[in-house]
């Protein structure tokens, strides 16, 4: 376009030998959003300062330390970080901070571009030209902080300082399928060759790493108390065995759970319900033989979801058409049983009639940008039930949410 011709002469010319042509890579893409407003530091209490001095000293001494940073919910773990993130900037190097949900990215993101200039993200949903974009910025240095998902442990960082892993006993930083690896261990390699201190925080600490604190392998800081003294939530376990009982009562939704929602929304709260079952069925079997559909690989369940008429295996992906009638007998009144998040959605729509209400599972969420997307309309008071499976479950910050339901609180207990 700049010779204003086709390309047909300059091939020609180049045949010639009169021009002569090379490859460069331009960097023109600018995937950089606007920053959020900046945010005043928090003042520390005394155990935050304890445990940002015993990160300090580790930085100070360019040695390698991993610090279990055990701390209750509302504790203040996060501002510990961001502190000890800016001691490893003064420093002049860069840090990790990985999270083990995409859906945390971004509030994480939001919350660290809040404190620093220069931040990049590293997930799965992110485009090609957005993942090399922000890839090229690490590896030259221009970036402070790197947030991201498991996979962010691999990040280029030229001066490593610090590396974070937030709840690092969650089993989504384990990766199953090839190549195989704990991001717990690699960032323990990477950090220690980089002579940088590890951070791992959590409320409920993984069973090898309370260990390794116990007997010395890590380092301990414990963060009892919540910020300003706060209380913790009170928490109601509800017996559904009691509830059903009661043949007025129907569906996943315990009647208490039902008044404190319209008590919730009454009083201009929001309300998170959490279901850790994507999908609308998870059982489909037929009443007459008995004949349960299973995955012919994982000879495991599939679950029916009604939108896509499919059932899949959420194991390895294997996924048919819902049958009508019985693969086995033919029998043409085959059974849904269980609950999924899809069916859970249909409930609280007929319960609860022109309120706002969104699901977030992965099979929403599929669209880049989706994650942010939602959550900033829940943010923003657009939304007023938010309904999912784990990732809304995993240290998402929404001030105005005066509820959280945990349906079939039980059934984790009971994965295959």
């Amino acid at each position: 376009s700049a010779a204003d011709c086709t390309a047909a002469p300059i091939r020609q010319l180049r045949q010639k030998g009169l021009l002569h042509g090379e490859v460069r890579r331009v960097e023109h893409a600018d995937h950089e959003e606007k920053p959020p407003p900046r945010e005043e530091r928090h003042a520390l209490n005394d155990d935050q300062q304890a445990a940002l001095s015993r990160i300090a000293q580790a930085m100070d001494g360019r040695r390698h330390e991993t610090i279990l940073m055990h701390g209750v919910t509302g504790s203040g773990k996060t501002e510990v970080y961001i502190r000890a993130i800016e001691e490893a900037v003064r420093y002049g190097r860069q840090a990790i901070v990985l999270v083990p949900e995409i859906s945390l990215t971004p509030q994480t993101k939001q919350r660290f571009r809040a404190r620093f200039d220069r931040v990049a993200v590293l997930h799965s949903h992110l485009t090609g030209p957005e993942r090399n974009w922000h890839w090229r910025r690490i590896a030259r240095g221009e970036v402070q902080v790197v947030v991201g998902a498991r996979s962010a442990v691999f990040a280029p960082v030229p001066n490593l300082g610090l590396v974070v892993l937030d709840e690092e006993h969650d089993a989504s930083f384990k990766q199953d399928s090839t190549p195989r690896y704990h991001a717990v261990e690699v960032a323990r390699f990477r950090a220690a060759a980089a002579r940088a201190p590890l951070v791992l925080g959590s409320a409920t600490p993984s069973l090898e790493s309370y260990y390794r604190a116990t007997t010395g392998e890590y380092a301990l800081a414990e963060l009892p108390r919540r910020v300003l003294d706060l209380p913790l939530p009170v928490v109601d376990a509800l017996d559904l065995r009691i509830e059903f009982r009661d043949r007025r009562s129907r569906g996943a939704i315990s009647r208490q759970l039902h008044q404190a929602v319209v008590e919730a929304l009454r009083d201009g709260g929001q309300v998170i319900l959490l279901l850790n079952r994507r999908g609308f069925s998870t059982h489909i079997q037929c009443p007459a033989c008995g004949h349960t559909l299973e995955c012919p690989h994982c000879d495991i369940a599939l679950t029916h979801h009604r939108s896509e008429a499919k059932a899949l295996c959420h194991y390895c992906d294997y996924e048919t058409a819902t049958p009508t009638h019985c693969p086995q007998c033919s029998f043409d009144g085959i059974r849904f049983r269980g609950l999924g998040t899809e069916r859970l959605e249909q409930e609280v729509q007929q319960r609860f009639p022109g309120v706002a209400c969104l699901r977030m599972d992965s099979d929403t969420m599929r669209k880049p940008g989706s994650h942010e997307r939602v959550l900033g309309q829940f943010r923003d008071g657009k939304i007023q039930i938010l309904l999912g499976t784990q990732m809304i479950a995993k240290g998402l910050d929404f001030p105005n949410v005066l509820l959280v339901g945990v349906i079939n609180a039980d059934t984790a207990l009971h994965f295959p």
